[in-house]
Formats: structure tokens, sequence, C-alpha cells
């Protein structure tokens, strides 16, 4: 038996113990001092052999709980059982459970992709235990599920995740009984966090050259304004292109040249949707200086000046998966990762001395994810080179 303090101030006291045979059994109390009670109480119980768990009941065990009634089953060991038949109803697949679960995302007002990405998870949990009942899976069930899975430690750990949803979810819905959830007590899968790849100041210069020399599908403008937006304001890819059939990206109405700023609206930006402002002007006591300031402002209006126009969007759809794709087939790049112009800039202010918290207020991010993510040092000339790509 175990006992484990909060992990927060709002948190509560956890009790846990495993009977001989049975699951592992927790009960929660908001005090230390009740959890120390519990405690004692189950200890006793244990050791008198009074104490178990009693799942909901298959047809052979209805018949039995029926003879118990007429026993008058003095002990009253299946009471529990007997509640639950009659609170909970039939027993629920977990293709039932998971049907339910992709319509509740279908009509929620979350993201495309979010929802997206229930429906495919789910459908996977679908594949793979839909034949199940949804309260007769165990924590080694679910380890065993996991187990026979392919991918990625990430993949299967968010697809892990959508299943301990779905437990909660089919709480709220009447399905099972509360605190029942065998994929919470599954510890997720260790997956080592990657340092962000950053760009050479060189790739950068050539491939801002290998659209001013007229190549490329697309139009060669949109194309230099997306590696300048990213590479000298950070700027992630959907506030600079949008995302199709969810919302707009980045218009030229949002820069204001004269005061050296860019607006990212609400419903440009990404994450929590948080409008900011990203600024090229000196902020010592952070330690963005004038002289960094000017040269982050110079490297990206030199850039985009030639290509201003009074209103509208700076770029079309998907410019990047199509700029990734014109660009490793010239050979002018190897790969194009995942934000990378940003996280070279986010890595070059960091090198260059910028506080953590002004660098997470710049780029729309947490300043703990900025100090969990980067940790590996830029070299500063690396850094200084970077604001020095431009016309």
């Amino acid at each position: 038996m175990k006992i484990y303090s909060p992990t927060s101030s709002e948190g509560v006291w956890q009790i846990t113990w495993t009977p001989p045979g049975m699951l592992r059994q927790v009960k929660q109390r908001k005090t230390k001092e009740k959890a120390i009670a519990l405690a004692k109480e189950i200890r006793g119980q244990l050791k008198r052999g009074e104490i178990g768990r009693v799942h909901r009941i298959t047809a052979k065990e209805a018949e039995w709980i029926r003879l118990c009634r007429i026993l008058d089953d003095p002990k009253r060991v299946l009471d529990e059982a007997i509640a639950r038949q009659e609170a909970f109803g039939r027993r629920i697949s977990v293709a039932e459970a998971c049907e339910r679960y992709r319509k509740e995302y279908e009509d929620s007002n979350h993201r495309r992709a979010t929802v997206q990405d229930a429906k495919t998870r789910s459908k996977i949990i679908e594949d793979s235990l839909g034949e199940r009942y949804l309260d007769s899976l165990t924590e080694a069930d679910i380890e065993e599920w996991r187990r026979k899975l392919n991918g990625s430690n990430r993949h299967l750990n968010n697809t892990h995740r959508h299943l301990r949803h779905l437990f909660e979810r089919a709480r709220v819905w009447g399905w099972i009984p509360k605190g029942f959830n065998p994929a919470k007590d599954v510890a997720l899968l260790r997956d080592p966090r990657k340092e962000p790849v950053v760009w050479a100041p060189e790739a950068l210069q050539n491939c801002f050259q290998w659209y001013l020399d007229g190549n490329g599908t697309g139009q060669t403008s949109s194309r230099i304004c997306f590696l300048a937006l990213g590479a000298f304001a950070g700027l992630r890819p959907s506030e600079i292109d949008g995302i199709f059939g969810e919302r707009d990206g980045l218009r030229w109405e949002d820069i204001d040249f004269e005061a050296k700023h860019i607006h990212i609206r609400p419903e440009v930006a990404g994450k929590l949707a948080e409008p900011r402002y990203v600024t090229f002007t000196a902020k010592p006591e952070s330690g963005l200086s004038d002289k960094l300031a000017e040269a982050m402002w110079t490297a990206l209006s030199s850039w985009l000046l030639p290509e201003q126009k009074p209103s509208g969007s700076i770029t079309g759809r998907r410019t990047q998966r199509d700029m990734s794709l014109e660009l490793r087939n010239a050979g002018i790049i190897e790969n194009w990762p995942k934000d990378g112009l940003r996280h070279t800039w986010i890595s070059s202010l960091l090198a260059l001395g910028v506080s953590r918290d002004w660098v997470a207020e710049l780029a729309g991010n947490s300043p703990g994810i900025i100090r969990t993510n980067y940790k590996r040092p830029l070299p500063e000339k690396v850094a200084q080179d970077w604001f020095q790509v431009s016309c």
C-alpha cells in the first residue's frame, strides 16, 4: 500500500493498494489526515481478507447474483456489483465508445486538425480493441495493446492519450464508474526530446538567390516573403500562410513599416490563438539592443519592401510544402524540418543575449517551452551572420 501526496496546491492525496489476484485500487482524499485514516482502515480489511473489487458482470455472474438474492447473501459481498449493474445497464464495447467519441469531436468547435487527429486515433483504437468491452480492459491489456502497435514512441503516446481521454468521456456518458481508467495508470513511453534543427546562413542565402534567379513554380514574391517572415520574424508557417479551410494567414495590413512591428491577429495566431506583436525596437532590459533590433528589421524589411502591396494576403496557401519540395529537388537544401526557420530565429536571439522571457513573448510561446526546448547553444558568429542575410 502506498500514499501519494498532491502534485499541486489543488490536488488530492491518493491511496493505492493491490488485493491478491485483483487490479490496483485507487482512492482519493482531500487531506493527509483522511488519507492516513483510510489507509489504516484498508490495511485492516486486507488482513481480514474483506476488501476487493467486483467489476460489472457477465450473464453467468448475473445468475449468481440472482441466486445470492434468493439466499439473502449474508456478507453482502455482491452489493456493489448489483448496484453497478442497475446503474449502468448493458456493457459497452470499445467500438461503440469510439463511435460516440468521434461524433462528439465532429460536433465540437475544435480546430479541423484536432478533430481529424481524434478521428484517426479513435479508428486505430477501434481496429485493435473494438470487440472488447470497455469495462473489461485492464492495465495489462493496455500495455499489450500498445506493444502490438507500430510507430514511434511519440505516435504511440498520442494514441494512448486518446484512449485515456476516451475512458474519461465514457465516465461522463455514464458508461463506466468513476475512477475506472486503466489507460491512465499505464505510464507513457519515454520520448527523447530532440534539439530543434537550425539552418545555416549560407543555406538561407542560397534559397533567396534561387528564387531571385527566377526559379520555382509559384510566385517569387510569396516565396521570398515567406522565407523572410520565418527567418527574421520567427513566424510559424501556419501564421504566415494560414490553414486551408480554417483561417487566413498574415496580411500586408498587419505589418507597420513605420512603427517597425508585426501584429499577429488572434485568428492568425497558432497554438492558443492569442494575439501578439513582434516588435523590432530595442528593449535593453531584455538584452535586445539597438544594434540587434536594427539588424533584425533591416534583414526583414530589405526583403519585404520590394514586394510590398497595399493590402491582401502576403503568401498563398501551403507555401512551405511547395517550397520545400522545390528546393530539395533542386539540391539547394537537403531537408526542411518543420518550423526550421523559426527555430533558427529563436536560437539566434538566445545566442546574442536576448532573455528567454522576451524571446517567448515575441515568439508566442511560454518561457518554459523556450527554456526546455532550446538548450543547445548556437555560436554567436552564426547568429550574427543569420541577420546579415539581406538584399
